[in-house]
């Protein structure tokens, strides 16, 4: 006589709650036979193949109804819903590259802000080529700061210290496409100063 399981059985043996299979059952993935007398349902050592190809598939990132369709496609479709997959996985390496470049920049900025407590000034070059003028109902440039927020760049001029400008920092192959009027700052010099700066903000000020 075949072996039969209980589904408190199952849940033990691939270590997932019992709420798993009734649900994977509920979408047409399982069919476990039910007893007469009380409806219990009873997995046969076949649903045990069935219920790790489906983990297998779930593992490649294969939704429930990509996976109750798989037996009945041709090896065409499964190659076809596997070359989706593969390049939503590409996507996603991509993004997550993306959001690791980010973080390893915002380390680099706190290391430096720490250096920077234990000297007074220090030489530096900085990346900074050209900033614009930048006004938070610009769209495209808001975009770009939320991409990144260190572009964003406080402006003040030695001859006009109380006036104050927000600015955005671009390439200096990009600065030919912004008018000259907006431009707030270029790159001219070879030597840079960097150092810590308290402000206050006193009563009144804009």
């Amino acid at each position: 006589m075949d072996k039969k399981f209980q589904i408190g059985e199952i849940a033990r043996f691939f270590d997932m709650p019992a709420s798993t299979f009734r649900y994977w059952e509920e979408k047409g993935i399982l069919h476990p036979r039910k007893k007469i007398e009380n409806q219990y349902r009873e997995y046969a050592i076949e649903d045990l193949m069935t219920i790790s190809d489906v983990i297998f598939y779930k593992n490649l990132g294969l939704e429930l109804k990509e996976i109750r369709g798989m037996d009945a496609a041709t090896p065409e479709q499964h190659g076809e819903l596997f070359s989706e997959k593969l390049l939503e996985l590409e996507h996603q390496q991509e993004l997550l590259a993306r959001r690791m470049e980010k973080l390893r920049y915002h380390m680099m900025a706190l290391k430096t802000l720490e250096e920077l407590k234990t000297q007074v000034y220090q030489e530096s070059d900085i990346d900074t080529a050209c900033i614009v003028s930048f006004d938070l109902i610009e769209r495209d440039k808001l975009r770009q700061y939320i991409e990144n927020p260190y572009l964003y760049s406080r402006v003040q001029h030695t001859q006009t210290l109380p006036q104050e400008q927000r600015g955005l920092t671009i390439p200096a192959e990009m600065s030919s496409l912004f008018p000259k009027s907006s431009i707030l700052w270029q790159k001219k010099a070879d030597r840079y100063v960097t150092f810590l700066l308290r402000e206050e903000v006193t009563e009144g000020f804009p």
